[in-house]
């Protein structure tokens, strides 16, 4: 008898326990999309996670590099959420010499990371 009713106190305790933690944190989880930075760019690669965004854009000349550097600045600014820091690298010519090299900070909705959900979520 003892046993049992230990066992429906310790599933009642963690029922409460975890609805209690589901309501306080407030954090609704939201598969994060692709972002679409490389959308109509040629020769262009993206990685990293949803809250830091890198690309590498590749150009015959230091002006098509350039060309496509800000067509994916603009592709990500245009986007309705937004990754906090974006960086670009733009290489042109045989060598793949660096046209340009920079980071963004992007103002607007941001994805976070929960690390007690294990998900993502917008703010």
């Amino acid at each position: 008898m003892r046993r049992i009713s230990m066992i429906v106190l310790l599933v009642c305790g963690m029922v409460t326990g975890t609805a209690a933690q589901a309501g306080a944190a407030g954090v609704t989880c939201v598969p994060p999309k692709a972002p679409k930075a490389c959308e109509g760019v040629k020769r262009c690669e993206w990685g990293g996670d949803p809250d830091a965004v890198w690309v590498e854009v590749k150009g015959g000349t230091r002006k098509l590099a350039l060309a496509r550097a800000a067509r994916v600045r603009a592709n990500v600014k245009a986007a309705e959420v937004k990754p906090r820091t974006l960086s670009i690298q733009a290489r042109h010519g045989r060598k793949n010499k660096i046209a340009l090299s920079r980071s963004y900070r992007l103002k607007g909705k941001h994805w976070h990371y929960s690390a007690k959900k294990n998900c993502w979520y917008v703010r």
